[in-house]
C-alpha cells in the first residue's frame, strides 16, 4: 500500500514506512446488497498480549480494509502531523467517519479465523494501533481483558455482534428514520412474531408460577415433617401425645397452604392451556408455508453495527469527545474508571440495593425481575442510554437493551443515566397514551406543568433520578419537594432505608408518615 509523505517519527509511530506522494486515497463504499453466511463462532477470550506486542497489527488492519484503510491511514497521518489547531480539528472531523466506514468493511470477514483477535480488539476496545498507547495503559488493558468472562447479559461490542450473528439474540430495533427505508414485514410474519412473543411471555410467567408452587410445596413439606414428630408419654407405654400448641397452629397454617396449592395448581393448568393454544396457532402459521424466518448473515450484522454506531453517538452526545479509537491522551489512568463487566455489575448491584424496583416488571399480576442486556461500547461517553425497554413483540417479559460507554467520565453517573432512561421508557410504555396522566410519567409531567418548567421532559426526569439515587438516598435534600414525593411513592427506596431516612429531616419524616396512613387505609 502507498503511504503519505510524513515525518519519519510519525511513520514509526504508525508502524509504516514513509514514502509516496501526498495524494489522498478516497474511500469507495462496497455495494453489499447481500451478506455472507456466518459460521457458528464461539465467544472466546482475546489474546490481547499478542495484539499489544505485535508491531504490525496496524498495518494488517489497514491492508485488510483496502481503500477504507488507506483513507484512515492518510487522515491519521495528517492529523498527527498537523500543528495548527484548526487544521488538526479538520482532519479529526474527517477521520471519525472514515474510521467507522473502515470498521464496517470488516464485518464481512469478522467471523473468519483470519485476524480474529485483531478484529475483536478493534471492535471491543477501539485498539487500532498499540503504538498510540503508553506502556502503563497497555497494562490496564491487559488487566481488564483478563477478567472478561463471557456473558449474554453483559457484552462488549465484538461479543454482541457474535451473538447476533449466531442467531442467539435478535437484532436491535432501529430508529424511525431507518424503519422508513425498510420494507415492512408481511401480515403473516407480523402475526407470527406477535404469537411467538406472547408465547415467550407466557412461558416466562409459567416458570415463575412453577417456582412459587415449589416454594409452597416446600412450606407444606416442612409443616408435615413437624406434624409427624410426636412427643411420647412414658407412663402410657410411650404412646404418642396429642399435638402440642405449635403443631395445632401448623394445622391451621397447613390448611391455608393447601388452599394456596390448589389455587396455584389451577393457575399452572391455565398457563399450560394458554401455551398449548399459542403453540397450535404458531404451528398453524408455520404450516402456511410463508417466509417467516429472519435470515442472519453478515448484512444483518452490518445493520446491527450501524445501530451500535448510533448508540455510540448518543452516549457521547453532541458536545462530547467523538474520537473513535484509543489514544493515550483519552484513556483513563486506572481500570477502576473503566466500565468493565465487573465494574458494571458491581455498580448495578449497588444501585439496585437503593432502587430495588428498577428491573421489576408486572405481567398478569406477577412481578418479574428482568435485567436488560448491557452492551459496553468503545466510546469516551458521559451517558448510558436505554435503546429498547423491551422487545416490541413481548412487552411483558422480554429483555431491554442498554448501552454504556467503556470509558466514561464518571461510571456511577453514566449507569444511573441509563437506568433513569429505562425507568422513564418502561413507565411511559406501560401507561401508553395516558402517559401524561397516569403513573410515574403522569405524575412527573403534572409536576412540570404546575411549575411551568420548560425543556426536555425525559432529560429532566433522568437528572432528577440521578439526584434521587446519589444524594436523596443518603438524606441529602437535592430535589424539589414535589419530585421527592413522586419518587418516594413511584420509585420507592427499600423499607429499611426509609426507616433510616425518616430520622433525617422533616420531609422524609412526613413522607414516611404518609406511607403509614396509606398502608392503614389500604390505599398504598
Amino acid at each position: 500500500m502507498r503511504n503519505e509523505d510524513i515525518d519519519p517519527e510519525i511513520a514509526e509511530l504508525l508502524g509504516v514506512q514513509a514514502n509516496g506522494d501526498d495524494k489522498e486515497d478516497l474511500a469507495k463504499d462496497k455495494a453489499a446488497s447481500t451478506g455472507k453466511p456466518i459460521p457458528k463462532t464461539e465467544i472466546r477470550p482475546i489474546n490481547l498480549n499478542k495484539i499489544l506486542t505485535d508491531k504490525n497489527v496496524y498495518s494488517k488492519i489497514i491492508s485488510e480494509t483496502e481503500e477504507h484503510g488507506k483513507r484512515v491511514h492518510a487522515l491519521l497521518s495528517k492529523f498527527l502531523k498537523a500543528k495548527d489547531k484548526d487544521e488538526k480539528s479538520m482532519y479529526r472531523e474527517k477521520l471519525v467517519p472514515a474510521y467507522w466506514n473502515m470498521l464496517t468493511t470488516l464485518i464481512d470477514n469478522f467471523f473468519d479465523k483470519k485476524m480474529f483477535d485483531e478484529k475483536k480488539a478493534l471492535f471491543r476496545y477501539g485498539l487500532l494501533n498499540n503504538k498510540l498507547l503508553e506502556e502503563t495503559q497497555k497494562e490496564i488493558l491487559l488487566k481488564i481483558n483478563k477478567t472478561s468472562a463471557p456473558s449474554e447479559d453483559f457484552c462488549y461490542v465484538d461479543e454482541w455482534l457474535l451473538l447476533v450473528g449466531n442467531g442467539k439474540i435478535k437484532p436491535s430495533a432501529v430508529d424511525e428514520t431507518k424503519k422508513a427505508g425498510k420494507s415492512s414485514p408481511s401480515s403473516l410474519k407480523a402475526k407470527f412474531e406477535r404469537k411467538t412473543g406472547s408465547r415467550d411471555a407466557e412461558f416466562t410467567n409459567l416458570k415463575q408460577k412453577i417456582e412459587q408452587h415449589l416454594m409452597i410445596e416446600k412450606s407444606l413439606s416442612n409443616n408435615i415433617s413437624i406434624l409427624l414428630k410426636h412427643e411420647l408419654i412414658p407412663e402410657y407405654n410411650n404412646a404418642i401425645a396429642p399435638y402440642n400448641p405449635e403443631q395445632k397452629k401448623l394445622l391451621l397454617q397447613t390448611q391455608d397452604i393447601l388452599r394456596s396449592l390448589t389455587k396455584s395448581d389451577k393457575e399452572i393448568e391455565s398457563a399450560y392451556r394458554t401455551l398449548k393454544s399459542l403453540d397450535y396457532e404458531i404451528k398453524s402459521i408455520e404450516e402456511t408455508g410463508g417466509d417467516l424466518s429472519d435470515p442472519v448473515d453478515t448484512k444483518t450484522v452490518t445493520e446491527e453495527f450501524s445501530t451500535i454506531r448510533q448508540m455510540i453517538k448518543m452516549t457521547v452526545g453532541r458536545q462530547g469527545n467523538h474520537f473513535p479509537f484509543l489514544v493515550k491522551s483519552y484513556l483513563p489512568n486506572s481500570e477502576m474508571n473503566i466500565c468493565t463487566k465487573e465494574n458494571l455489575k458491581a455498580m448495578i448491584v449497588e444501585i439496585e440495593s437503593i432502587d430495588p424496583g428498577v428491573f421489576i416488571r408486572r405481567y398478569k399480576q406477577e412481578e418479574h425481575r428482568i435485567v436488560p442486556y448491557f452492551i459496553i461500547i468503545p466510546s469516551y461517553g458521559n451517558f448510558g442510554i436505554c435503546w429498547e425497554p423491551f422487545d416490541r413483540m413481548n412487552r411483558g417479559t422480554s429483555k431491554g437493551r442498554i448501552s454504556v460507554p467503556l470509558f466514561p467520565r464518571d461510571l456511577k453517573t453514566t449507569v444511573l443515566y441509563a437506568l433513569g432512561d429505562l425507568r422513564w421508557q418502561v413507565a411511559k410504555e406501560k401507561a401508553l397514551h395516558y402517559w401524561m396522566e397516569e403513573g410515574l410519567t403522569g405524575h412527573y409531567y403534572n409536576y412540570t406543568q404546575q411549575n411551568k418548567l420548560k425543556g426536555n421532559l425525559k432529560e429532566a426526569f433522568i437528572q432528577d433520578y440521578i439526584l434521587w439515587i446519589k444524594f436523596e438516598s443518603n438524606g441529602m435534600q437535592k430535589l424539589h419537594k414535589d419530585v421527592r414525593s413522586i419518587f418516594w411513592r413511584d420509585i420507592p427506596f427499600p423499607q429499611e432505608l426509609k426507616e433510616v431516612l425518616k430520622n433525617r429531616g422533616y420531609y422524609y419524616s412526613d413522607l414516611y408518615r404518609k406511607d403509614q396512613t396509606r398502608a392503614m387505609s389500604r390505599g398504598y
